[in-house]
């Protein structure tokens, strides 16, 4: 809970004019940019060793193929392509795919798939394999998140300095836009501007969880233009853009809505435990309360996006207006509250449903610290 309520003293340090400094400031990652990264592969031709992970599933599989195809451009065969799947290494196996010769190709390709590098054994003798790859050989580690390189260890410091190195994170929102529009334009449908945004932020920006709701929109909007309703009427909608539009019916006191959405939360899929809804009701809490300091003190929008980490300014107003809905007092007493319950949770055996309905009830009834405004 310390951290927590750091956060807490910071927001009201920052609303009375004090100026706190924290080491350790987050620089915004940059988006890998798709396409220039093909344009370049195709003019110069394929690397030796690539590193290719990230959250980003869709677009790492796509330049895969479009790496194969450069290597393989009259097609592959048994004999220049080698697969190797995880999560362990047969050294022996790699060494024998390094050293096949190309057979009616230029090149070889060794695919390592699922590698886990963080528990590899003889880590030093796969960096000198590494180090010696022909002139005549590809090779690629293909990693889900799951195997996300740790760059403490030796060995996966070693990798990501040999290799051409691509981390498929969540595209900027104009490459996602685009995309989106184009995959709803292919099944000859136009989209609001709105709608996409609506779609990103109910169910999320990877690309590979995108494509079923957008053929599922497509498939049930009726009208040539897919709308906010079209989207919110069939498309999956992630737990914390439930909890995003649960407060939203607290702040506006229309409790017998919110109440059934916690309900449907709690009926969902198994993954939807206690203690998650807990953990994503005090994250929104902690958001509703900086954009109740930055609408108190008038810090501006932009204050709001980048201290909630709010992408479209859309949604930040509509934070903004959510928190009208509370006092300070009010959102500060939310935000104790969910970190009790969350050490309730996890220190004893009381009833997990039960904590998170009374806490939700109480903050839906406007329990505050009793500290002045």
């Amino acid at each position: 809970m310390t951290i927590l309520f750091m956060v807490i003293l910071c927001l009201e340090a920052q609303r009375k004019g004090a100026v706190i400094t924290m080491a350790g400031k987050k620089s915004e990652k940059k988006s890998l940019d798709y396409v220039a990264e093909v344009r370049k592969l195709k003019a110069e031709g394929p690397q030796r060793l690539y590193l290719l992970r990230g959250e980003e599933s869709y677009l790492r599989e796509q330049f895969l193929q479009t790496l194969k195809s450069v290597c393989f451009p009259d097609g592959g065969d048994d004999f220049s392509y080698h697969r190797i799947d995880g999560p362990e290494l047969s050294l022996t196996e790699l060494e024998d795919a390094l050293n096949a010769m190309p057979f009616m190709t230029e090149r070889t390709f060794t695919e390592l798939r699922d590698i886990d590098i963080n528990r590899l054994k003889d880590g030093e003798k796969l960096l000198s394999l590494l180090k010696d790859i022909p002139e005549h050989c590809t090779v690629a580690f293909i990693l889900d998140a799951d195997y996300e390189p740790d760059r403490r260890l030796r060995l996966c410091k070693g990798l990501t300095e040999l290799a051409y190195d691509m981390s498929f994170t969540v595209q900027s929102q104009s490459q996602l836009f685009n995309w989106i529009t184009r995959r709803f334009g292919a099944a000859g449908k136009r989209i609001e501007f709105e709608a996409v945004q609506r779609l990103i932020f109910i169910s999320g920006s990877l690309m590979n969880q995108l494509i079923p709701e957008i053929e599922k929109i497509a498939a049930y909007a009726r009208g040539e233009c897919v709308t906010v309703a079209d989207v919110d009427a069939v498309a999956h909608h992630l737990p914390e853009a439930d909890v995003f539009d649960m407060t939203g019916h607290i702040a506006k006191r229309e409790y017998n809505v919110a109440v059934s959405m916690l309900s449907e939360l709690l009926s969902g899929t198994e993954d939807n435990e206690p203690i998650m809804i807990l953990a994503l009701i005090g994250a929104q809490m902690r958001k509703l309360y900086a954009a109740k300091v930055a609408l108190d003190e008038g810090l501006g929008i932009k204050y709001v996006m980048s201290t909630t980490g709010q992408r479209y300014e859309s949604y930040a107003r509509q934070l903004v207006d959510q928190s009208r809905g509370f006092t300070l007092s009010q959102l500060r007493k939310a935000v104790e509250l969910c970190a009790l319950a969350d050490y309730k949770m996890k220190s004893s055996s009381a009833d997990d449903v039960e904590l998170l309905k009374e806490t939700f009830i109480r903050i839906a009834s406007g329990e505050s610290d009793g500290e002045d405004q």
